[in-house]
């Protein structure tokens, strides 16, 4: 995700200040304290789009990921 920021700033007319402030506030979507792999969450596809704009099967799955806030369903553009 950082290189597709990194990318967007460069191509297009944001200034530096907007480019830093984008890359804090994907960064502050995941709490790295929160990641836990282990963790066990149910099969069931009940999808929910994080605010890192990725996909996620079930809520837990976005929990145990660290993803800090999401929406229900796909994000749109969810391949």
């Amino acid at each position: 995700m950082k290189n597709y920021l990194y990318l967007l700033c460069l191509g297009t007319a944001l200034t530096a200040a907007s480019c830093k402030s984008t890359q804090q506030d994907d960064t502050a979507c995941v709490d790295p304290s929160k990641i836990d792999p282990n963790g066990a969450c149910t099969m069931q596809y009940d999808p929910v789009c994080g605010c890192d704009q990725k996909t996620y099967s079930n809520a837990c799955m976005a929990d145990k990921a660290g993803v800090t806030s999401y929406t229900k369903g796909e994000c749109p553009d969810a391949k």
